[in-house]
């Protein structure tokens, strides 16, 4: 059996961290998150932008508000082709240069070559044009243009990723996935 003492000593930690855990525990994960997403706003507040997708012929075939920090508007720069829900995997690292990114992608065994090209100010309205080229000799491509314009700050109660049709309430958001109701 242990001398007294040293189960004092074994158990002092517990019993001097026991108030700063149950103190932890009652803040809650949302009260953390409340106060983290409060200091990132300060530091990288976020805004309202128009998403615009234009069809071949330059008309706006869709449209979507989302409220963006830096990080998630970095993302509206460059992506990858996806088609039908299937990512157009690159095999290796882009180029990136000023107002331009390129890569090779694989999608159902077929290579493509994309080329992004960005123009405007990143900072309040800008256009981006991805193009996707097979690069198998089928001529199979495609073309998509989008434009960005900062409207302004992100309606109350909306959060980075939060987004919704122009004139319509929030109704998903990009970061985390749909909402339970």
């Amino acid at each position: 059996m242990q001398h007294p003492l040293v189960r004092a000593r074994w158990l002092a930690p517990a019993i001097l961290l026991a108030p700063l855990l149950l103190s932890l525990a009652a803040c809650g994960q949302s009260d953390r998150e409340a106060r983290l997403v409060a200091h990132q706003a300060r530091i990288d507040p976020p805004a309202l932008w128009l998403a615009q997708a234009f069809d071949a012929d330059g008309k706006v075939s869709g449209a979507v508000q989302i409220c963006a920090d830096s990080v998630l508007r970095d993302g509206f720069t460059r992506g990858n082709a996806e088609v039908g829900g299937q990512p157009c995997v690159a095999r290796k690292t882009g180029v990136e240069r000023p107002g331009v990114y390129a890569n090779r992608c694989e999608l159902n065994g077929v290579r493509f070559g994309l080329t992004v090209n960005r123009t405007g100010d990143l900072e309040k309205d800008f256009s981006v044009a991805f193009a996707l080229t097979a690069l198998d000799g089928s001529g199979a491509k495609a073309r998509q243009v989008r434009r960005y314009q900062r409207i302004g700050p992100c309606p109350a109660g909306w959060k980075v990723g939060d987004q919704a049709k122009p004139g319509q309430g929030r109704e998903f958001n990009a970061v985390a996935g749909t909402w339970g109701s």
